[in-house]
């Protein structure tokens, strides 16, 4: 009788174990990922100002509705890539990259098609391109430092795919801090431009991902 329940016994005390893993895991996600978002929101906040400098009519600008288009676009982006990184370090969950993306490009693609601004697509300055892509990739950097740090708090299974969507959220935070250094106010050269850097980020944190996260 005793050896029958055995098996059963050993099968509840694992199960045990596992849910009490899980929660764990739960908690010690909701701590330090947020924590890890706050850092990258500030130091890239900091590389902005230290590269390019807030915009001398920031005060001015800031209830408009050009800029309020930037920070709304990459509010929604970022929001989106912290909800995958959320999904991606829990092996039980399933990143749903289409339904948490989709607010953040129908947002970004309605502001592009719809963009009356007459502004021009490749900004208002000769370099203004390279500026915008180039800081907000630097911007991405220490962030995109901080959330792979925090990522390794889960357990990542496909380290090239968490990678990706760390820089994806990293370039997002990069993005919204380069809201108040950017001079180009139209909404297709956010959309366009921001997209490319956010990009670049993500193939960056792609690459170097599976060193990193690995465990």
């Amino acid at each position: 009788m005793n050896d029958n329940r055995q098996p059963t016994d050993d099968l509840i005390r694992g199960l045990a174990a596992q849910a009490g893993k899980g929660a764990s895991l739960s908690l010690r996600l909701s701590i330090v990922l947020p924590v890890a978002l706050v850092f990258s929101i500030l130091a890239a906040t900091g590389v902005v100002v230290m590269i390019a400098g807030p915009r001398s009519d920031l005060m001015q600008i800031l209830p408009t509705w050009t800029f309020l288009f930037k920070v709304i676009g990459m509010v929604l982006v970022a929001a989106g890539g912290f909800h995958l990184v959320w999904t991606v370090v829990q092996p039980s969950q399933v990143p749903r990259t289409v339904i948490f993306l989709a607010p953040a490009l129908a947002f970004l693609l309605t502001g592009a098609l719809f963009d009356r601004s007459g502004f021009p697509l490749l900004g208002v300055h000769t370099y203004s391109v390279l500026n915008c892509v180039g800081t907000i990739i630097m911007a991405s950097i220490p962030a995109l430092a901080a959330i792979l740090s925090a990522m390794r708090a889960g357990t990542p299974t496909r380290l090239s795919q968490a990678g990706a969507i760390a820089g994806f959220l990293a370039g997002s935070v990069g993005g919204l801090a380069y809201t108040i250094a950017c001079l180009n106010d139209g909404a297709a050269f956010v959309a366009v431009w921001y997209s490319i850097a956010i990009a670049c980020v993500a193939a960056l944190g792609a690459s170097i991902g599976p060193k990193l996260l690995r465990w």
